[in-house]
């Protein structure tokens, strides 16, 4: 299992997640009932404001089994939420999530981050306790978690620069392959 940091471009992935999620996990992820549309109106502000936005995804070979999301509260906090589909859920994906999310927080000076916890959801709850997240009592039945990142080592600082650049340059690899077989097609004009 490997987890990758990605960008807005990877929107209609996240979007075909959350909507394949079974109801239960909806409300788990969202606190809520969600629909099709409500996840429509989410891509759409996050379309529109990617500075407030960073996506994880964790891969099984060559699919997409669980997906990290961190949205700016513009307070210097962040609210965290993940979700696993039902097929891979309790093999530490959530884990390896929260766990890479909470790595760049530290490293893009974060002071916080948060995440709400529904009562029923046991699972997200043990994974905020695992990542020192306290939590507190936002309304009945729900919890919210939250961390107090402290400022990243020297260690923890050239390891996330080595990971962004080495990120940098596989999406400059792809690009120039990309722009070579564009140039090497001929160009048809249409009559």
């Amino acid at each position: 299992m490997i987890v990758k940091h990605s960008d807005i471009y990877r929107l209609a992935d996240y979007s075909k997640h959350l909507k394949n999620l079974n109801e239960e996990d909806k409300r788990s992820r969202f606190g809520y009932a969600v629909n099709d549309f409500s996840i429509d109106q989410m891509m759409l502000r996050m379309a529109y404001n990617p500075e407030l936005h960073e996506l994880w995804y964790a891969t099984d070979g060559d699919n997409i089994v669980g997906w990290g999301h961190m949205a700016d509260g513009q307070d210097d906090t962040w609210e965290l939420a993940v979700s696993v589909n039902s097929t891979h859920q309790k093999r530490g994906i959530g884990d390896k999530l929260i766990e890479a999310m909470l790595k760049w927080a530290k490293f893009h000076n974060i002071e916080e981050v948060f995440m709400h916890c529904i009562e029923e959801n046991k699972v997200i709850q043990h994974l905020a306790h695992k990542h020192d997240l306290k939590t507190r009592e936002r309304y009945p039945g729900e919890q919210t978690a939250s961390i107090e990142l402290p400022k990243p080592t020297i260690i923890e600082t050239n390891t996330q620069m080595w990971e962004e650049q080495a990120e940098i340059f596989a999406q400059i690899i792809k690009l120039r392959t990309r722009l070579l077989e564009l140039w090497s097609t001929p160009f048809v004009p249409k009559l």
